[in-house]
């Protein structure tokens, strides 16, 4: 099934963190069919983004902190998702060159990524993209493959 690894599913994993993936699995589309009542403002920096993602729900705050913090904390572990989106694969392979501070708002959430390699500048720029287009169409931008820009070189095989 696409969307659960190359490996066909998280039969792979143990059990703590094929619950982690699950667990996150669903916050993401508790996001995704709340995507309406979401604010995303992206403001590209010479080495990467800044963003700002908030909401006036306090409960969808809550969830938008959460997945924020989770993301970051995968991102530092390797623990990639999303195995058959080039942008994601990117982003996990890439993720050594990327610096990405999470600050928590009282709506949700301000992150700034960002690389001295100007290649993983350019990646980062159009992850930033995916993630606003997820915030703008919901479940149906987070069924499509994420577009990689023709300028960025590509280290995943």
């Amino acid at each position: 099934m696409r969307g659960q690894g190359k490996h066909g599913g998280h039969d792979h994993l143990g059990p703590d963190m094929a619950a982690r993936h699950k667990r996150d699995q669903a916050v993401f589309h508790a996001l995704l069919r709340s995507h309406e009542a979401i604010r995303r403002q992206v403001t590209d920096l010479p080495d990467g983004i800044r963003a700002i993602t908030e909401t006036d729900d306090p409960e969808l705050a809550g969830l938008i902190r959460a997945h924020a913090h989770e993301m970051h904390r995968r991102l530092g572990e390797g623990f990639g998702l999303r195995h058959w989106d080039p942008a994601f694969v990117e982003i996990f392979a890439q993720r050594h060159k990327l610096r990405m501070v999470v600050t928590d708002t009282r709506k949700g959430v301000v992150i700034e990524e960002t690389s001295d390699d100007p290649n993983v500048a350019t990646l980062i720029r159009a992850h930033g993209a995916v993630v606003s287009a997820f915030v703008r169409s919901g479940e149906r931008a987070a069924s499509l493959p994420s577009p990689l820009p023709e300028e960025y070189v590509r280290v995943a095989s």
